[in-house]
């Protein structure tokens, strides 16, 4: 894998083995139709949740997104992440999401949430609230699911679109 475009393109991005399950990198395809598309929101600062490999909070300071954080907590991922995001200006953090507070963030342009497949529903019920809080009035969360999975409308949430590439469906939600 490597990043696709930006300041950082080319930059190879280390993966755990395809056969470790624990962490599923978005696809270079998906990356590339994600930043298409939120080249209709503005940049500023890049929250990646459930980051796993930083591959799109990477691609995302690659094209100017500033500043970028990664949240992981799991192994194998967060090695991977902190070898990634060496030499560069993302900030790794290592914790699970559901004990950052609800002061964590602030003012974030694009907030990534990309948890395993099989969490996407009860994560995004649990913390729509508290994301809420961190979004930047006209920004974006993009939540991560598998293609057969859609989630719940949420209070403070309005779904702007969902797009479906491969086996992934990304769901753009706006502060309602």
């Amino acid at each position: 894998m490597r990043i696709i475009a930006g300041t950082l393109k080319g930059r190879r991005i280390v993966a755990p083995p395809p056969e470790d399950l624990r962490v599923r990198p978005t696809a270079d395809r998906a990356r590339e139709a994600l930043f298409s598309i939120l080249q209709r929101w503005p940049q500023g600062p890049f929250l990646d949740l459930c980051a796993g490999t930083g591959a799109v909070g990477l691609e995302a300071l690659s094209r100017g997104f500033d500043p970028v954080v990664c949240v992981e907590a799991a192994e194998p991922a967060w090695s991977c992440l902190r070898r990634n995001a060496g030499g560069t200006a993302l900030t790794a953090l290592r914790q699970e999401i559901q004990n950052l507070g609800a002061n964590a963030f602030h003012d974030q342009a694009v907030i990534f949430l990309d948890p395993p497949y099989e969490q996407s529903r009860p994560l995004w019920g649990v913390l729509a609230g508290r994301l809420r809080g961190w979004i930047a009035p006209g920004g974006v969360l993009v939540a991560e699911t598998d293609r057969r999975t859609e989630l719940e409308l949420q209070p403070g949430w309005e779904l702007a679109e969902t797009r479906e590439y491969g086996t992934a469906r990304f769901h753009f939600w706006t502060p309602a």
